[in-house]
């Protein structure tokens, strides 16, 4: 079905998901073991994308039953102007750390998507099935959010 690689890029993702390795097991045993009694009955092929939207729907199911999922409105985050790019910043585990802290679990989806995968727009498009412009815009303001705490954490650390 999946070799080791490809099993723990499933298991980043679902981790990326629920920031909990305990969780992230789970969410990715759940979905392999659904998968693996379908493929008794079908022909289907299971590729990284078909399980990454089976991970993705069981963590939503998941939540719904926990109540825990936290939804963001685009009202929450307003959109900032910076000329610096996060990837041209150098962060240590700690500030990685404390960063993936202060964004929601959507944001951290399409942050792995992008950042940890190398998707494209367009790719994350045809992944989630949400319009370009959203995609784009979440990014963007991801990205400028990541920022502004990036550089509150290091104010606080050199202290200002």
């Amino acid at each position: 079905m999946f070799n080791r690689k490809e099993l723990d890029k499933l298991y980043q993702y679902a981790y990326s998901l629920t920031s909990n390795s305990h969780d992230a097991e789970d969410l990715l045993h759940t979905v392999i073991e659904r998968m693996i009694k379908k493929l008794a009955h079908t022909e289907i092929e299971f590729t990284q994308a078909y399980t990454r939207k089976a991970i993705r729907n069981q963590f939503i199911d998941d939540c719904r039953h926990k109540n825990r999922i936290a939804f963001d409105t685009l009202d929450d985050h307003p959109m900032l102007l910076s000329t610096t790019d996060l990837e041209k910043s150098y962060v240590d585990q700690h500030q990685v750390d404390q960063l993936m802290q202060c964004i929601s679990v959507g944001e951290k989806e399409l942050l792995y998507l992008w950042s940890v995968l190398g998707f494209t727009a367009s790719e994350i498009v045809e992944e989630t099935g949400q319009p370009r412009g959203t995609i784009l815009s979440r990014l963007f303001r991801i990205k400028e959010k990541l920022k502004t705490i990036h550089r509150s954490l290091s104010s606080k650390e050199e202290g200002y």
